[in-house]
């Protein structure tokens, strides 16, 4: 129900506050309690209070869902019933909510009148052409969502009547102005301090590391000096490209099916029209009584006083305009036609060019055709060469037999961990899915084969064997000595910085001139003003990200102006001496900053309430589910 006007009916504001609000207060709720077995009327496959769904409406829901996926993944997914129960349960949970919210409405008795469904539908523009409704265009996007008329009036009546209940809640939701106040001061309130920094790496080593240094740091860091997991591999590649070449397709074949598609090969012949309409007959033969030799579907709109004509642009004789008046498809090129009726009104339409039916050759379509017919055998080849390898494999016999039987590439992959990467540290190229691939492969118990995997091409498949296991294993000191001395010069170098910076700090107060000591590997800067989250609190406040660390925002905002401290940072030790504390005033960009925060907590309100609200409707209103004819349309049957 929801689905198409989240595609659809995208500029409505009324509908996208009411499908915003209510996709958000449904998103930790579930229907999976309150769907249990019932005496339903025939024909309807969901209830809740008096909201029905049909089983004809949830049936067409069901397709499309599945046609999506289909287009989206490979038609394999129909065949796939966890995917079908997949896509159900979702469609299903979408459409209970939305029939718990309704049924709350319709017992409320909220009314939603026709004449206001009717200019709702007007104003979408999904409906309109040229900026105006369009009734051809309203069918259209009906037929392409395979819905009726009917079926749509009473989707848009039930989504309007739940706005109804639901929009005002949100709406008259407000945050209030203590809390506005507290959080923005807490967000927007600055420290300023003057600092001095003792870079780590200004430090001049005095020593050089023991034996049992450097061991006490391989120790402390073995995860950094431990090689991951490896596996060597064997793939079985099945493609149905390495099955059937198209070089392999005769002449003939391809000539067949050249006469047995033809429909394919052909561009039918298609007309620029353009059109007015009017009410009766009378206004149309009226209007079109002024037309003179050499005048336009535009000149003659001028001349009678209506609206600009409708470019209806490039359409061929089985659009739904040829079949509501097919003789604008017999009329001459530029001629306008004689007042045509249809459903829709009477009609004058130019036929402003005439493009004619367009047939590409055998010879122009036969490369393409025997790609066409080697990858529908490929296919077939495949999927009985994958049963035949799944066989054979699960009977014992060795992958290199088995590549030989049905035709596969055989790919062997010496050594590949968790990254992707070989014991050199390279990626490992080639891979059919990298990810999925990866995931296959460490899944996989040593000595067994993965399941049958598809591969990213969709025409084939392929099985991964894993040879051999090599598990995590440290790399010996010896072999990483450069890297952990490194390591334990940086540790010494930093805690050198932290003695001479507890050093320093000693002897700063209050009134201590900070930039009159004199240290040469210490500098002296003014940090801030900035907010606990590191940053300026306007645009102009640039802040050293040198000087700015978790652990010494932390200190700043829990210290007292004149307290000294001192915190490590990304490239060695600060000492920092709070200078002031200011309270953010609320003016220029500040302000709007503060009202964007208000307008946030507002909707994070206006989400809870109407979350809560649905809540309680799920409890009222619990959904009753055909479970047998869900279960039904997931089969087939």
């Amino acid at each position: 129900m929801l689905e198409f006007f989240r595609s659809h009916v995208k500029d409505s504001i009324f509908f996208k506050i009411f499908l915003g609000l209510l996709a958000l207060s449904f998103g930790i709720w579930g229907v999976g309690d309150s769907i249990g077995t019932s005496s339903l009327s025939p024909g309807v496959a969901m209830r809740a209070g008096q909201s029905e769904i049909r089983i004809d409406f949830l049936q067409r829901r069901f397709n499309n869902e599945l046609e999506r996926f289909r287009q989206a993944m490979g038609a394999r997914v129909l065949t796939d019933d966890m995917m079908k129960r997949s896509v159900m349960s979702t469609m299903v949970q979408d459409l209970s909510r939305a029939s718990v919210v309704d049924a709350a409405a319709m017992d409320l008795g909220l009314v939603v009148s026709r004449e206001e469904i009717r200019d709702q539908v007007k104003k979408q523009q999904a409906f309109q052409k040229n900026g105006e409704f369009s009734q051809m265009q309203f069918e259209q996007v009906l037929q392409d969502n395979q819905l009726t008329e009917s079926a749509f009036v009473k989707m848009t009546e039930s989504d309007m009547r739940s706005g109804r209940l639901m929009v005002p809640v949100a709406r008259n939701a407000a945050a209030p102005q203590v809390l506005v106040g507290n959080l923005f001061t807490y967000r927007s309130e600055t420290r300023t301090a003057d600092t001095l920094l003792i870079p780590a790496a200004a430090m001049a080593l005095e020593k050089t590391p023991t034996d049992d240094e450097l061991k006490a740091v391989y120790d402390k860091n073995i995860g950094a000096f431990t090689a991951p997991e490896v596996r060597k591999l064997t793939v079985l590649l099945l493609a149905g490209s390495d099955l059937v070449k198209p070089e392999s397709i005769d002449e003939a074949e391809l000539k067949t099916y050249y006469d047995q598609n033809s429909a394919r090969y052909r561009a039918p012949a298609t007309r620029h029209l353009a059109q007015i309409v009017f009410e009766s007959k009378e206004k149309a033969e009226a209007a079109r009584a002024q037309l003179q030799p050499g005048d336009t579907l535009e000149t003659l709109a001028a001349k009678a006083k209506v609206g600009p004509a409708i470019d209806l642009g490039e359409l061929p004789a089985t659009s739904p305009l040829g079949k509501l008046v097919p003789a604008a498809f017999t009329a001459a090129e530029h001629e306008i036609t004689p007042a045509l009726e249809s459903p829709l009104g009477w009609h004058l339409v130019e036929v402003k060019s005439v493009t004619p039916e367009a047939v590409k050759s055998f010879e122009q379509v036969k490369d393409d055709i025997r790609k066409t017919i080697a990858a529908d055998k490929g296919a077939d080849a495949v999927y009985d060469a994958s049963t035949h390898m799944e066989d054979a494999l699960a009977s014992g016999s060795p992958p290199t037999e088995v590549a030989k039987t049905v035709g596969a590439r055989l790919v062997t992959i010496e050594s590949i961990d968790h990254e992707g990467k070989d014991k050199a540290g390279l990626t490992v190229p080639n891979l059919p899915d990298p990810k999925e691939f990866i995931t296959t492969a460490f899944e996989t118990p040593a000595g067994r084969d993965s399941r049958l995997m598809d591969l990213p091409t969709r025409d084939g498949y392929y099985i991964v064997h894993v040879d051999e296991v090599t598990p995590p294993t440290p790399k010996p000191l010896l072999e990483v000595r450069p890297q952990v001395a490194a390591l334990w010069e940086t540790a010494e170098r930093q805690n050198q910085a932290q003695a001479l910076a507890d050093k320093l700090a000693k002897d700063i107060n209050a009134t201590t001139v900070m930039s009159d000591i004199k240290e040469k590997s210490a500098s002296f800067a003014q940090l801030g003003p900035l907010t606990r989250f590191g940053q300026g609190l306007e645009i102009q406040h640039l802040v050293d990200a040198k000087r700015v660390s978790p652990v010494l925002l932390d200190k700043l905002f829990n210290a007292k102006v004149g307290d000294v401290v001192v915190a490590p940072v990304s490239t060695g030790v600060l000492i920092a001496r709070l200078q002031a504390v200011e309270t953010p005033k609320i003016t220029g960009m500040l302000a709007a900053q503060r009202d964007q925060l208000a307008d946030t907590l507002r909707q994070d309100i206006a989400t809870d309430l109407t979350e809560q609200l649905t809540r309680a409707f799920a409890a009222r209103y619990p959904v009753e589910v055909d479970q047998k004819t869900i279960d039904n349309m997931i089969t087939g049957r």
